[in-house]
């Protein structure tokens, strides 16, 4: 009995000697912040493509690991893209997502990770769907998208044109 309880207070004492810096899994906290289905100029992959692309925001204060989270155009198919391991979406950072029909991910030199999905996203209007486990966490609903035009999320919520894309940073008006 003494073994047991010794065994079982050790075991407590490491769970809460865990480092605080844990990568979070709280997909809650991770948004679609920014659409643009029509890229003439606005950003360039490593090759000098300019595909469509999606922006996510994480708007918690911790690092979360994306690591199994969905995206997609559609709600037919939600596993469109599935996130690899070691993809992690820094605290109030951004991550865009280009969508070029061409799936990789690729470290770039610097470190940077560079994203893209089997799919591309309609300039004529569809969505982007974010899930994870066949359950929708954020899905986002776009109109006709003109060349070099984003639709991005406002600090009220709501949804708008952005005649200043912003990429990677965050949404101006």
């Amino acid at each position: 009995m003494k073994k047991t309880t010794a065994l079982l207070s050790a075991l407590l004492l490491c769970l809460f000697c865990l480092p605080s810096s844990a990568l979070s899994r709280d997909f809650g906290s991770v948004r679609i912040n920014e659409i643009m289905a029509s890229n003439g100029d606005t950003i360039q992959d490593s090759l000098g493509a300019t595909p469509d692309w999606i922006e996510l925001k994480n708007v918690s204060d911790d690092d979360i690991d994306l690591s199994g989270l969905c995206l997609s155009d559609g709600k037919k198919n939600l596993e469109k893209f599935v996130f690899p391991e070691g993809i992690v979406l820094p605290k109030g950072g951004f991550l865009v997502i280009f969508c070029s029909e061409e799936e990789s991910v690729k470290t770039l030199d610097g470190g940077a990770v560079e994203i893209h999905t089997a799919f591309k996203l309609s300039a004529d209007g569809e969505k982007a769907v974010l899930s994870y486990q066949g359950a929708i966490l954020d899905i986002v609903r776009f109109d006709m998208q003109t060349k070099d035009v984003s639709w991005a999320l406002k600090d009220d919520g709501t949804w708008t044109f952005s005649n200043v894309p912003t990429p990677g940073a965050e949404n101006q008006f």
